[in-house]
């Protein structure tokens, strides 16, 4: 479907474009060549298993792995395997689905945060996304954004499902579910700190848990977390580099996160009902 009709892009942002890419293949196989950059966009499945294999063949002694992933700890398993290659960890700022095969659905989010290293330009890789509209930072503290960015994956996603598969909007109309959201976001933002051992940066605007609010809160914008969509699809969800990982850290750092563990839990039992 794509090779005969590209990718139908509807962007509040951007506009509607149809994006034919210069190569479509079935596996990493095919795509088998020398990149400077290989780009990997999948979920972080770890409770399904380590697949960051599937790119072995793509990777070259100067190829650096870019990764575009949710959660924490996320490189440790390309780390592993590629201990020769710089893996570069960047985190994504965007609003977007796919409600069919080929259709790309994009509100008005796009940011990338980039963290900078030592053997992979990455200045050059943050300019072509900048040149062609997507805002992009390099930073050198690119642990302390994934803390950032965890504020708003461990509250609205997993509380998207356990409430009952609610978008950002009925949630945060919701009194209850809204100040929950906040305590989730205040627990994250203690446990990052303490984990990268200074204050969260700003970004966006957003230096705090109710500025995040606020951000999310703004008029005309309605966002279909990740995990509710995982959990309509039948698909595993990405609680274990979420909130599993995260919450390991808090107990062997000290840090008291009940309303993470008691989401955690809860959303195990749903995604096991719902996988069967």
């Amino acid at each position: 479907m794509v090779v005969e009709n590209g990718f139908q892009i509807k962007s509040e942002l951007y506009g509607t474009h149809t994006y034919r890419p210069s190569k479509v293949v079935r596996s990493v196989d095919e795509a088998a060549d020398a990149y400077d950059y290989v780009v990997v966009c999948t979920k972080a499945l770890p409770n399904q298993g380590d697949n960051s294999g599937i790119i072995a063949n793509a990777v070259r002694k100067h190829t650096a792995i870019v990764l575009i992933q949710n959660g924490i700890g996320i490189e440790d398993p390309f780390v592993a395997r590629y201990p020769d290659n710089p893996v570069v960890s960047v985190v994504a700022y965007i609003d977007a689905s796919q409600p069919a095969n080929g259709v790309i659905e994009h509100g008005s989010s796009s940011g990338l945060v980039v963290g900078a290293h030592p053997q992979a330009n990455m200045v050059r890789l943050a300019q072509l996304w900048n040149q062609n509209g997507v805002k992009c930072l390099v930073t050198e503290k690119i642990q302390a954004f994934r803390w950032l960015k965890l504020a708003w994956n461990a509250s609205f996603n997993p509380i998207s499902v356990v409430s009952g598969g609610n978008d950002t909007q009925k949630m945060l109309e919701d009194e209850e579910c809204r100040k929950l959201i906040r305590d989730v976001m205040v627990e994250v933002y203690r446990l990052g700190e303490a984990a990268v051992g200074e204050p969260l940066p700003v970004f966006m605007g957003v230096d705090g848990p109710d500025a995040y609010i606020g951000y999310t809160d703004r008029p005309g914008t309605t966002v279909y977390p990740s995990m509710l969509m995982d959990y309509r699809a039948k698909r595993p969800m990405e609680h274990a580099v979420i909130l599993g990982r995260p919450i390991e850290i808090a107990r062997s750092l000290g840090v008291p996160v009940p309303h993470m563990e008691t989401i955690y839990a809860l959303l195990l039992m749903v995604e096991k009902q719902n996988l069967k």
